[in-house]
């Protein structure tokens, strides 16, 4: 079931694969997001997460990165973070988590 308050999308760009996240990163988006990120991570080159249009992040959505995250320690491609929210800020501090998930200042190039 596609959750209504989520649009994730994912683009090839260059070798990297951006997987953009806009509105609302919760349980009810969990499933979406967590197969975009894990198809993403399927092919060869990085994974950049483009979370500055997410609106609110729950710990669930929290936990759909830490897995991609996992993941690439596990030998699956690089993920990074590029330009996440105030909302995501928030919950990245609060739960003490911030710098696990790279930050990346600029997305791939087309």
């Amino acid at each position: 079931m596609a959750a209504e308050h989520v649009d994730v999308r994912s683009e090839a760009r260059g070798e990297a694969t951006v997987v953009r996240v806009v509105g609302v990163l919760d349980a009810l988006a969990l499933e979406d997001v967590s197969r975009t990120l894990t198809d993403a991570q399927r092919g060869a080159g990085p994974v950049v997460i483009d979370l500055e249009g997410v609106t609110f992040m729950d710990s669930r959505g929290l936990g759909s990165l830490l897995a991609a995250n996992e993941r690439s320690r596990e030998g699956a491609p690089q993920v990074s973070i590029y330009r996440p929210s105030e909302a995501v800020q928030r919950l990245l501090d609060v739960s003490g988590v911030r710098g696990v998930l790279p930050e990346v200042e600029e997305l791939p190039a087309a």
